[in-house]
């Protein structure tokens, strides 16, 4: 999963022709019909009827799942579930009972003929707003339905592995885009197949007006589908980047890519629904498809490069976890889970590969690579940098693990970065991280897991004793990490660069240009201290009191205003570089208005920066790690 966010104080920036429908003409037994009804939506809420196989026992669960891979947190999607009811092969009502959030018991189970129910959708319904949006469902009758399965049809106690048979009434107006196998489709009824509950919540849908390309990419066919509420972005307008970054991303893989197909389904929101989720936007994983959320609002330039960071990490994953992961990954519990030690890999590696593909293949230059560097850098010593990362992650969904998982995606890409330089030191340049998990791949697979606690050793063994005392005292253990002893290696050293800005609200790559302080009454108020080169050019000084954007007036600075103050911030970062904008400040008592265009802001910060004394067997090394 790859999250971005746009809340400014409270919240870090951090910056995840159609999906092909897979026929699949096998006429094999199904053991559970599902039935989901998007015609007949009443209220925001989608009619499911559940219909199992003949059950012997005198009692059964049904389950909604409470946690799914890739979220790494507690949802409970039961909780989006109402007027659950069971009904025998007469039509009668059986007693049926809510356990917990996520779990229903059914007496006289041997009578159960179905159970049907209905589900409301995340994007408005009851603690939606906890619910990632790219992991949740919006049901918009007759306009667009996004179904994350997992949030909508359950599995029967010790039925996970029965295969499914899925059919979806839908409006005439809507196509599904998906890469759940398709048994047969019609203007208003799909029915897919999926060998087991997995392959259900393992690909979502996206229903909407055609809005989709696909191209194939040697062995690979790839599928771009987008809703956009105001029809202003089209699927042609981004399959070149889309087509350029997998091109790269498969060149960089080599041998560990075998990913027949990939799906990208794109479900663009409106600023109401981003504030909803407090600025939430990115994608979630799945095995062979995708699907990012991002706002509607945001420039097609942006737009591009947002997928190209985010759906480029979301790919990785076809590497790990889809080629590489633990028994707990394979055999996923979604009701008790047991979560792995490895998110340094499953999330780490991922990241790490996400960027170091875009130097590597030439799509970003090396300063631009040094900056996502130092970002990282930067965003991960707002976590604990003194937690083992193994212990985190084996103990993710609770407390005070929980609050340190946004370090997956800072310190454990920084972890392989560190590691790559190891492995590139001791084999004079030639094998690096990506030549571990291309072994790891070729000797594991989709079906073959390894042992949770055994990976760390197996790694030591294909490498050096340095990757075995880094693991030891960085990712096992609470030693932290001298980033620099590592970059130092490839000849890199901290000095002035100039770094771009996320917005015109920044006066550095992380702090915006003001902040809160108490007047003479105490009253609280952005004051401003540092300056960007755009707001710079405009006037604003040193001292001068915040107190609008572009026409839209703060309310008072006070933490249950924090919606109200961040609706006044997002637009800005949705702004290309001709936007006219203004900013209202006070100085000396007097209110003023001050216009100017946004330009491309940047900042000269204290980042990382080639060191220009390194030598001739240092600079090989970097040239080995940036572009081998």
């Amino acid at each position: 999963m790859k999250k971005n966010n746009l809340l400014i104080f409270s919240l870090s920036i951090i910056l995840f022709g159609c999906a092909t429908l897979k026929q699949n003409n096998t006429r094999k037994q199904i053991d559970i019909n599902a039935l989901v009804d998007l015609v007949n939506v009443n209220d925001d809420k989608v009619k499911v009827v559940i219909d199992p196989p003949k059950i012997s026992d005198n009692e059964i669960n049904f389950y909604i799942p409470q946690i799914v891979p890739g979220t790494y947190e507690y949802s409970n999607f039961g909780r989006f579930i109402e007027n659950i009811k069971a009904f025998d092969y007469k039509g009668n009502e059986l007693p049926i009972n809510q356990e917990d959030d996520n779990t229903w018991s059914i007496t006289e189970a041997k009578k159960l003929d179905k159970i049907i129910y209905l589900t409301n959708d995340t994007f408005d319904g009851p603690d939606g707003k906890a619910i990632y949006p790219m992991g949740g469902t919006n049901y918009k009758k007759d306009v667009t339905f996004l179904l994350n399965l997992h949030s909508m049809i359950g599995y029967f106690e010790d039925m996970k592995e029965k295969s499914y048979r899925l059919s979806i009434r839908s409006p005439k107006n809507l196509e599904p885009f998906t890469s759940l196998s398709v048994i047969s489709k019609s203007d208003t009824l799909d029915i897919f197949s999926a060998k087991r509950y997995f392959h259900i919540i393992d690909n979502p849908i996206l229903y909407s007006e055609p809005n989709a390309v696909s191209f194939d990419l040697d062995d690979i066919k790839v599928g771009l589908a987008i809703y956009s509420p105001t029809g202003i972005h089209k699927a042609e307008d981004y399959q070149d980047a889309i087509e350029k970054m997998m091109i790269a991303q498969k060149k960089f893989l080599g041998d560990a890519n075998n990913t027949t197909s990939y799906d990208i389904l794109l479900h663009l929101m409106g600023m109401e629904d981003l504030q909803y989720f407090g600025g939430m936007m990115g994608a979630l994983e799945h095995h062979t498809s995708t699907t990012v959320v991002f706002v509607d609002q945001m420039q097609a330039e942006e737009l591009t490069q947002s997928l190209v960071d985010v759906v480029s990490h979301e790919f990785f994953h076809t590497l790990t976890p889809l080629n590489i992961h633990s028994e707990e990954i394979h055999n996923f519990e979604y009701n008790t889970p047991l979560m792995s030690k490895h998110l340094w890999m499953y999330e780490g590696t991922t990241e790490y590969f996400a960027n170091l593909f875009q130097i590597n293949q030439g799509l970003i230059d090396e300063q631009n690579f040094y900056n996502r560097i130092l970002e990282k850098l930067n965003y991960s010593k707002r976590y604990d940098d003194k937690m083992s990362f193994t212990e985190m992650s084996s103990k993710i969904v609770d407390e005070p693990y929980q609050t340190n998982y946004g370090n997956v995606y800072q310190k454990g890409a920084l972890i392989n970065m560190c590691l790559d330089i190891i492995i590139r030191e001791n084999s004079n340049g030639e094998k690096g991280i990506l030549s571990v998990m291309q072994d790891l791949a070729k000797k594991y697979g989709k079906e073959k897991p390894f042992k949770d606690n055994l990976l760390i050793d197996e790694i030591i063994s294909m490498t050096y004793p340095e990757v075995a005392d880094f693991f030891k005292n960085h990712v096992e253990g609470k030693v932290p990490i001298n980033y620099m002893e590592y970059l130092n290696k490839v000849g890199l050293t901290m000095g002035e660069t100039e770094v771009p800005l996320p917005s015109i609200l920044f006066k550095d790559n992380q702090n915006p240009f003001f902040e809160p302080q108490p007047d003479q009454d105490g009253k609280v108020r952005y004051v401003v201290t540092g300056l960007n080169d755009t707001i710079e050019s405009m006037g604003v000084e040193i001292g001068d009191v915040f107190l609008g954007l572009d026409g839209k007036m703060l309310p008072e600075i006070k933490k249950e205003n924090a919606e109200q103050i961040n609706a006044v911030f997002t637009p800005s970062f949705m702004w290309d570089d001709k936007k006219e904008f203004t900013l209202t400040i006070q100085r000396n008592m007097e209110k003023q208005t001050l216009i100017g265009i946004t330009g491309k802001p940047n900042a000269k910060v204290s980042g990382v920066v080639e060191d220009r004394d390194a030598d001739e067997k240092t600079l090989a090394l970097r040239t080995a790690w940036l572009k081998n």
